[in-house]
């Protein structure tokens, strides 16, 4: 009793938040519910779909829905709105509880993936509850939709991603500019076509969410670079094992004393101002 009591608590907690950002987003004329796949896929030409199977995909790279049905129960970041005495509520929070009990959950969602992120085709409910929850990553039965390959910074930046896909495969190894992943190997003492075995895949993941969290502390979401761009950086002068022995107030001290060199990954030609100018 208690345990669903909490639930529901957790419940009135989300639905809250997402009604404030949903209002804060139209006060600002932004988007205030998850992307529509349709929309998206007018924006370039399509060459065909690859079916991956069931893989692990981040949590925080799914942003929208394949379909219109039950779009508008959710905030950008899929946050419930409906009340808590809907027929939705009730479900969600069922669905909440299979999730932190024994019992979990009977197959993956299911969805497509477009130019690195992901839309949800069936298990809303599920990718719900997972962002409500915290959760990093979860099991999905993936379609690629493929983007015509064109002289397009986006596109080559994609096309980047999936040749470093290959070799990794994760979904969180992203960076802002084609050919880093490169110095990421050397970073790491191995040659540029090295896949990645379950341990190394282990020790980026779990490097992963310190580094973002002082990605975020250093510069308040202001600088558009990745966490693994953070992580190549920080690999040039310290070790993955010192790394993880880091307290994140230290790690962000890292990145912001090295915020030169982040910020010439998003623009080369940047220049800091001389010491003492004015």
């Amino acid at each position: 009793m208690r345990f669903e009591k909490e639930v529901w608590t957790r419940y009135y907690q989300v639905c809250s938040q997402a009604k404030k950002d949903i209002r804060k987003a139209e006060r600002l004329g932004l988007e205030n519910s998850p992307k529509l796949l349709k929309n998206e896929l007018e924006t370039r030409k399509v060459a065909n779909t690859v079916e991956l199977g069931t893989i692990e995909i981040p949590v925080s790279q799914i942003i929208g829905t394949a379909t219109l049905d039950e779009k508008n129960l959710y905030s950008l970041d899929f946050l419930p709105v409906a009340s808590a005495d809907s027929t939705y509520a009730e479900q969600w929070c069922q669905l909440y509880m299979d999730y932190l009990s024994d019992k979990g959950w009977d197959g993956a969602i299911r969805c497509f993936e477009f130019m690195g992120r992901f839309y949800v085709q069936d298990g809303k409910k599920r990718v719900s509850v997972l962002k409500a929850h915290g959760a990093t990553v979860t099991d999905a039965i993936v379609t690629r939709i493929m983007p015509v390959m064109e002289q397009d910074e986006e596109i080559e930046k994609y096309y980047d991603f999936l040749n470093n896909y290959e070799k990794t495969g994760l979904y969180q190894v992203a960076f802002s500019q084609p050919g880093s992943f490169d110095k990421l190997q050397r970073a790491l003492g191995h040659n540029s076509d090295y896949k990645w075995n379950d341990s190394d895949r282990f020790n980026f993941l779990f490097n992963l969410p310190p580094v973002e969290y002082a990605l975020e502390e250093a510069f308040d979401g202001h600088l558009n670079i990745t966490a693994a761009d953070a992580i190549v950086a920080l690999l040039e002068e310290h070790p993955y094992n010192e790394l993880r022995r880091m307290q994140p107030w230290n790690l962000t001290k890292l990145l912001q004393d090295c915020w030169v060199k982040l910020y010439k990954i998003v623009d080369p030609d940047f220049a800091a101002a001389p010491v003492g100018a004015a």
